[in-house]
Order: C-alpha cells, then sequence, then structure tokens
C-alpha cells in the first residue's frame, strides 16, 4: 500500500505534464524520472556510457560513497528511447564520459535545483499540485504497482537498499521488466485511432540510436578452424596459423578450447623476458618445489636475478624441467619477425609442448625451425560470413539503405573482421548512416581501386573510329558495330550496378 504521504501523479496527469514539455531536454529529464523511476540526483549525473542502447538498458550507479560499487539496471520504455534518439542529434561531440545534462558556468553535470527550476513551470501550466521532481520517481512506482507489476521487480528497478540489487537480476529475467515498463508507459489507441492507422498512409519511424559504448567483438565462419585446432592440440600436434593481418588469427587462438594448461609467450623478440616471465607464472602456480630444488637456499628475488644471469637455453631446459611432458600448450600469437633467439626456443620446446603459434607469413629460410608444425591457411570470410558478422556488429544502428551499406562494407574489407569491425566503428559515430555517408567512408586497408578511365576512353576511341570509317567506306556493317558500341557504353554503368552481387 502506497503511503497517502507519497505524492504521485494519476496516469492523466502524467500523460498531460510530459505532452505539455516541449523543450527536449527537459522531457527527457522528466522521463528517466518516469518511466526509469531515477532519483533527480541518479538523472542530473548519467552519461552516455550509462546507457546500452543496442539492449534498451540503463545502468544507474549508486552515488553513496559506501555503495559505491552498486548499481541497478533499468530498461529504457520506448517513449524514452524515442526522445533520447531525438535529444542525442543535437550533440555534436559525445563518447562515453559525455555527460547527458551538461551543466553551466563550468560544471561537469547540471544541478538538482535546475531540474526544479526547469519542470516548475510545467507544474503550473498544468495545475498539478502534488508534482515535485521526487514525485514522478513514486509515480513510477505506484503506476508500476496497480499494473500488477510485482513488488520485488519495482524494488529492484527503484534499487531500494533492502534488496541486493545484483541477486535479484539474477531472478528476474531483463526481458520480463522491459515487457512490464513499455506496458506501463504506452498509451492505448482508442477506437478512432486504431482506425486512423489502418488507413494512415504515413506511419511515424521509430528513431534507433547508434551509439554503442561496449566492446564486444564478434566472430563468424571459424568454426572448421577452431575445431580443427582444437583437434590437433588433443592429439598434441603443433600447428601454425598463417594468415594476413585482420583475418582473425589471435581471436581463434584465444577460443582454444582444451584440458590442457595453457602457457603464453608473449613477445618473440624479447625472448628471454618472457621466457622469465612463464618461469616466475610457473612459480606462481605450485611449481616451489621444483624452483627450491633447481635453485637452493634462494627467495624469490633472488632467483629473479639468478634467472636473468641464465643464457636462453638454460632457461628452457629449467622451464621443461618445471613441467611435465605435453603438460602445456605453448601459445605464441605472432612470430612473423621472430629472432634467431626465438626460433632456438621454439626448436628447443616443439618436442616437450604442444605448440600453437600464428603469423602472416613465414620466409623459407626460416622455416626449418618449425618442419614438423602443420600449417593451416586462414582466409578472409566469404561473403555469407561477412555479412553475418556485419548484421550482428551493426544491430542498434539506423541506416538508411542497408544494402547498399553492407555491399560496401564488404567491398571494402574484402571479408577481412578486423577492417570490419573497425568500418562499423565509425559508422557508429554517425547518429544516422545516410548513403551519403555510406559512400564517403573508406577504409584504410580497403583493396585498391582500379581506375578504369583509361578503358572507357580507349573504347570511346574505337566507337568513334568505327562511325567515321562506316561513314568514309559507306559500310552498314560497321556503322552497326558502332552503333552497338555507343548503346554499351551508354548502359555500362547501370549494368555494372546490376550485376553485382546484392543478396545472401
Amino acid at each position: 500500500m502506497i503511503q497517502a504521504n507519497f505524492k504521485y501523479l494519476s496516469k492523466e496527469e502524467s500523460e498531460r505534464l510530459i505532452n505539455s514539455i516541449s523543450f527536449l531536454r527537459h522531457k527527457v529529464i522528466a522521463l528517466l524520472m518516469l518511466d526509469a523511476g531515477l532519483r533527480v540526483s541518479e538523472a542530473c549525473t548519467l552519461t552516455l556510457g550509462n546507457f546500452d542502447f543496442k539492449k534498451k538498458l540503463l545502468t544507474v550507479k549508486s552515488l553513496k560513497k559506501k555503495n559505491a560499487n552498486d548499481f541497478r539496471v533499468v530498461p529504457i520504455s520506448n517513449r524514452l528511447y524515442q526522445n533520447l534518439a531525438e535529444y542525442l542529434e543535437t550533440f555534436k561531440k559525445y563518447n562515453s564520459e559525455t555527460p547527458l545534462f551538461a551543466g553551466c558556468n563550468g560544471r561537469k553535470f547540471i544541478s538538482r535545483q535546475a531540474v526544479w527550476d526547469a519542470l516548475k513551470k510545467y507544474q503550473k501550466r498544468c495545475n498539478l499540485p502534488n508534482f515535485s521532481p521526487h514525485s514522478l520517481r513514486h509515480t513510477f512506482a505506484t503506476h508500476h504497482l496497480s499494473s500488477g507489476t510485482e513488488l520485488a521487480e519495482i524494488k529492484t528497478m527503484l534499487g531500494h537498499k533492502a534488496f541486493d540489487t545484483t541477486l535479484i537480476y539474477a531472478q528476474i529475467p531483463t526481458e520480463k521488466l522491459i515487457e512490464r515498463v513499455n506496458e506501463v508507459t504506452s498509451k492505448k489507441p482508442n477506437f478512432l485511432k486504431k482506425i486512423s492507422n489502418v488507413f494512415s498512409m504515413a506511419t511515424k519511424r521509430n528513431k534507433l540510436i547508434s551509439l554503442d559504448f561496449s566492446n564486444n567483438k564478434l566472430t563468424f565462419g571459424r568454426n572448421l578452424e577452431i575445431a580443427h585446432l582444437s583437434n590437433n592440440i588433443n592429439k598434441n600436434v603443433n600447428t601454425i596459423l598463417i594468415g594476413a593481418i585482420g583475418v582473425g588469427k589471435s581471436k581463434i587462438l584465444e577460443t582454444i578450447e582444451t584440458d590442457k594448461k595453457i602457457l603464453k609467450l608473449d613477445d618473440t623478440e624479447s625472448i628471454k623476458k618472457s621466457l622469465v616471465n612463464i618461469l616466475l607464472y610457473l612459480f606462481g602456480n605450485d611449481k616451489k618445489a621444483v624452483l627450491n630444488l633447481l635453485w637452493k637456499d634462494f627467495n624469490k628475488d633472488e632467483i629473479v636475478k639468478k634467472i636473468q644471469r641464465e643464457n636462453t637455453l638454460s632457461l628452457c631446459d629449467k622451464i621443461m624441467s618445471a613441467t611435465k611432458p605435453k603438460e602445456y600448450v605453448l601459445v605464441i600469437d605472432n612470430i612473423s619477425n621472430i629472432t634467431p633467439s626465438g626460433k632456438k626456443v621454439i626448436e628447443r620446446f616443439k618436442d616437450h609442448f604442444v605448440i600453437i603459434c600464428s603469423a602472416r607469413e613465414v620466409k623459407i629460410k626460416d622455416t626449418s625451425f618449425i618442419w614438423n608444425f602443420e600449417k593451416v591457411e586462414i582466409k578472409p570470410l566469404n561473403r555469407h560470413n561477412s555479412m553475418l558478422l556485419i548484421n550482428n556488429l551493426s544491430v542498434g544502428m539506423e541506416v538508411e539503405n542497408w544494402e547498399l551499406y553492407r555491399n560496401h562494407i564488404y567491398t571494402q574489407t574484402n571479408g577481412n573482421p578486423r577492417a570490419i569491425t573497425e568500418l562499423v566503428d565509425r559508422y557508429r559515430k554517425e547518429m544516422f548512416v545516410s548513403n551519403d555517408v555510406v559512400r564517403e567512408v573508406k577504409h584504410i586497408g580497403a583493396l585498391k581501386e582500379i581506375d578504369m578511365t583509361w578503358l572507357i576512353v580507349i573504347f570511346l576511341g574505337v566507337v568513334m573510329a568505327t562511325r567515321y570509317m562506316a561513314k568514309e567506306l559507306d559500310e552498314p556493317a560497321l556503322k552497326f558495330i558502332g552503333s552497338v558500341a555507343m548503346i554499351a557504353l551508354l548502359m555500362m554503368r547501370p549494368m555494372m550496378y546490376s550485376l553485382k552481387r546484392r543478396f545472401l
């Protein structure tokens, strides 16, 4: 039961208030409290990084020092999302730290008093005696309670102290909360409005916010390579992945699935330092007995100094003494610029560890140290998997022409996953990806463009010469050939576009 001293608005009053706010910034502030249940201070201190526009979620962090690590996740209603989309179009520069509501006179955030002053005039305009900025939060809770939302769910979205928010969110699906939020905040159309919508030719298009501050990166089209690599590890087969920059070799190495333990050799150019790091890693993972056996009566600092005075092959022998044969998978991300010392290390290790490494290319004169490695070539993604990657990376973006957008990215990147990711990230910096924006943005690592101007000039010259010869020699056949060539020249550009594959 809501206590009597809690001030809140009826649904009709809250609708009247929102409809009376013409200034977009003020409307977004009000909706954050009314539709998301935020406190005034929480709404004032939001940054763009608090929003996951792709999933339509808002992360609200506690402003109290003792609860600084506490946060709650609140769904964004459809009407709040649409007003946010319009409001963000006014931003010229932004990143994850950009305040949603910047303050005046050098203040980073808008003040609570400024919010009160802004909303007070709308209170008078709508004649709302029970209104205050905080009453919008009470209105949020009251409307949800009256609509059947469970009390536990309401407290979760409000961030009440009485509940462990992380535990409760693990029990209450976010999708259910999103459904509740939109059910409460959406206004059901009356009968006349439904009839009007049926016959209306122009429907208002919902906006999408293309900003994304998450770091999720996806990999497609590598299932066969990943399975093959895992199979080789289980069979103790050393493997080298060969492929151009950006095709995803490092990503494949990150997906290794095996019951074996994994060691990483980070730097083949400073090989001794990397070997020292491996020994210290083993030392920190219950290998103390082995190290005491190798270097008696030394503490850890003295061991570090002694290790650094050892030669490279001696370090290799000590690492092998501290491990069982084939106990570990040794992962080396890039051996493209491997040094002579690095080659000796791999030569020493290749029968003791299962070695998985990658390189852009390995020169013929350097191949002796990996003579028993299986070579797996990693190629750019085919068109189908490139389109899947583009689609998944582009979720939540507002694009004028998806067909043009996808084709342009694929043409620019030739299926290179890193280039695709970088190009999509570039497009995400645009609020709306129009056709002009699609054509203007290019990737620095794209395929080289072939200048066909000279071919057109030659073709034009041949056409003109054929037409001239037909007139001079009075030869109908040449005249016909010249006419066909002229038509082909005029149709060349549309033919090139129509022959280009557009669909999966």
